[in-house]
């Protein structure tokens, strides 16, 4: 049963200057639980179909950052959500929803985005609108490019999901143990935490981009989801209306 719900595929990452074994394989946490999961497909599209009109680009594609089953773990009550941003030949609109496993949208915002392109590390806000992800239950998330205001039909649009999962308690002591974020991120990868990996690592690269170490890290840490296209690509700071 669990063969067929899940595809466990292990790889090598370089992270912190060590060889880690990971694999973004559902934590044991989970797959305890996972008859209560949904049995029908993720629906998954993580690269965004070619720009047009107000968002046309001659270079890069809307992109999710999520592995390639389309499915990121976290720790976290509100977790961070990374997608890459292609240059647009002037600024636009950007949609960001979060739907629960029924379809109802727990949360949304909208932004604009300059006509750079790059990298958006967006952190899910703690605010008494947006409650905290529910442990064991999967969020599907979806990132619009508004082209065409007045005919969203146009939007190119992806879409990733993400789960929160209970550690163990021997996890949690690591943890809260660790004090380096470079030895946080080695853990969140080896536990298979692929959304806490990810966007720690990206915010060190963000606030040390001249580190060539890191630079390789993350690079790495892409490259085993085939997201290393964008690997050189920039932070980009935006700013997101308040929530009440």
């Amino acid at each position: 049963m669990l063969e067929k719900a899940f595809k466990t595929r292990a790889f090598t990452v370089i992270c912190l200057a060590l060889l880690l074994t990971c694999s973004w394989a559902i934590p044991q946490q989970a797959l305890a639980n996972s008859e209560e999961q949904p049995k029908q497909g993720i629906p998954k599209r993580r690269i965004g179909g070619g720009t047009r009109g107000q968002c046309f680009s001659s270079v890069g594609r809307l992109m999710a950052l999520v592995p390639e089953n389309n499915l990121g773990f976290t720790k976290k009550a509100y977790p961070n959500i990374l997608f890459y941003l292609p240059p647009t030949s002037s600024s636009a609109m950007v949609e960001f929803v979060l739907q629960d496993e029924n379809r109802q949208s727990v949360y949304e915002t909208t932004f604009t985005k300059s006509s750079a392109g790059g990298i958006i590390n967006f952190s899910l806000p703690e605010s008494s609108s947006l409650p905290p992800l529910d442990i064991n239950k999967k969020y599907n998330w979806y990132v619009s490019l508004i082209c065409d205001p007045e005919n969203r039909a146009n939007d190119i649009v992806v879409n990733g999901w993400i789960q929160r999962v209970e550690l163990d308690s021997n996890l949690n002591k690591q943890l809260e143990q660790t004090t380096s974020p470079l030895g946080l991120v080695a853990l969140y990868a080896k536990a298979g935490l692929w959304q806490d990996a990810l966007a720690t690592l990206a915010e060190l690269r963000a606030t040390q981009p001249n580190d060539s170490r890191l630079a390789v890290n993350w690079t790495q840490l892409l490259k085993t989801e085939k997201l290393d296209a964008i690997a050189q690509e920039p932070f980009l700071e935006i700013q997101i209306p308040n929530s009440p």
